[in-house]
């Protein structure tokens, strides 16, 4: 107890003397397109004035300005070389290098580009990922790393090549590949990021959860190509799916998410009369080949509605819902083409709706410790199982799927099997049984 005093003095003069040798910090702002103000504690602000001291603007290019650029997600300023020095960085700043460095002396605005890369990183760091007290939607973390994944192209379906082969097609392995991508729509749009960020608060009054939402619209496309080599004359490439998607995201994580989009699904192919079908047969049978591969042109298409929901639910399980609506006549599509009486002289119409259309996977990711001859040779990556009928007649057309995806020395191997109905858009209502081996594509 003797030595309580002593101590004391020690640590109230010690902190005296960091006080008084403390130096002034000119000020530094940090500021969003909402002009809230992400927190800098004393260390960051005196980190970056120190580390952008650093930065020799005589060895960058430059240029005049004709306007004040404008913030589109955060703007740093401080006082520099005599006049105002601004970074302005997008969210995905980390990932794209999307920035502006500007002076501002009087009305003159001066960009500087191609400076010192090394040193402007850590700071940029500082500047997207600092928080805005209370974590607002539109400035906290999760936006941060969304948008940095997301802000260019990415993944939006599973993408794969595969040899695949199905009991309704010929009897033999084929390739076939599939592309999935999507892309922001005005991503940089000041005026719509603000009704998004808007939107996004109104819904979260309705969605229950106490989770915050980050609203996105995007543009997405999958397209799916199938060729046989050496099984049919000339090794075609069979087009079976163009499908663009205009949709709006939700995301709560990025890993959790509510789409609510618009679509066009069809396989660009142009028969669509009973005398064209028959003049395709004949085709193929005069060139000694099997009349059943003019189905392949026959022409299908549709325009619908949807709503997708992707929940994870641990580290281990995660789900994902899509609904899907049919129209019958679309703005893009008009009349839908589906199932036509005089393809195999049937009686009763088989509308897409009635094979497709609520569709549910649940997907369960190993351990990296599922691997097997040794340490990474082979490891267990995930399995899905995807379970799809109709909204209109629900439960009596089931299609159940299975995909396994591991990694063979670094290489993403999928199994993948299918029993029930849509093995393409041609012979959607036929049922049939499908298995491929493959490599699965994926994007960030």
């Amino acid at each position: 107890m003797k030595y309580l005093p002593t101590l004391f003095c020690v640590v109230l003069t010690s902190s005296r003397l960091f006080a008084a040798q403390t130096p002034d910090i000119p000020e530094v702002l940090l500021v969003d397109a909402a002009q809230q103000q992400p927190t800098l504690t004393y260390l960051d602000r005196q980190y970056l004035v120190d580390r952008l001291n650093q930065l020799d603007l005589q060895a960058c290019q430059s240029r005049i300005l004709r306007e004040q650029p404008r913030v589109d997600y955060r703007q740093l300023s401080l006082p520099f070389a005599g006049s105002t020095l601004h970074i302005n960085v997008a969210a995905d700043v980390m990932r794209t290098r999307n920035l502006v460095i500007y002076t501002a002396s009087g009305d003159e605005w001066r960009e500087y580009y191609n400076c010192a890369e090394d040193t402007l990183l850590p700071v940029l760091a500082i500047i997207a990922t600092a928080k805005v007290e209370g974590a607002e939607i539109g400035s906290n973390a999760i936006r941060q790393e969304v948008l940095t994944r997301h802000t260019q192209l990415s993944s939006y379906e599973p993408s794969h090549l595969l040899v695949r082969s199905d009991s309704d097609d010929i009897n033999a392995g084929y390739l076939d590949f599939t592309l999935s991508s999507k892309h922001p729509v005005f991503a940089n749009a000041s005026l719509l990021e603000t009704a998004q960020a808007d939107l996004a608060d109104l819904m979260e009054n309705f969605i229950p959860g106490d989770s915050e939402y980050l609203m996105q619209l995007y543009l997405a496309f999958s397209g799916r190509f199938s060729q046989y080599i050496g099984t049919r004359d000339s090794s075609p490439v069979v087009a079976r799916r163009f499908n663009p998607a205009l949709f709006y995201r939700l995301w709560s994580t990025n890993e959790n998410w509510i789409d609510l989009g618009f679509a066009h699904e069809s396989n660009g192919q142009r028969i669509n009369s009973q005398a064209s079908f028959l003049r395709e047969q004949q085709d193929y049978i005069a060139r000694g080949e099997t009349p059943e591969f003019a189905r392949d042109a026959l022409s299908r298409g549709w325009d619908y509605s949807f709503m997708e929901w992707r929940q994870q639910w641990n580290s281990k399980i995660s789900t994902q819902l899509q609904l899907s609506h049919y129209l019958r006549s679309g703005p893009l599509q008009g009349n839908s083409e589906e199932y036509n009486l005089w393809e195999d002289g049937g009686t009763q119409v088989r509308p897409r709706r009635q094979y497709d259309g609520v569709s549910m996977s649940v997907q369960y990711q190993f351990n990296r410790s599922r691997c097997f001859l040794g340490s990474t040779a082979i490891c267990m990556s995930d399995l899905e199982l995807t379970q799809t009928t109709g909204y209109s007649a629900m439960f009596e057309n089931n299609t159940t799927t299975l995909e396994l995806t591991t990694d063979v020395l670094g290489l993403p191997i999928q199994l993948w099997g299918r029993a029930g109905y849509n093995s393409d858009l041609v012979d959607y209502y036929n049922y049939s049984t499908s298995w491929g081996l493959g490599i699965q594509l994926k994007t960030p």
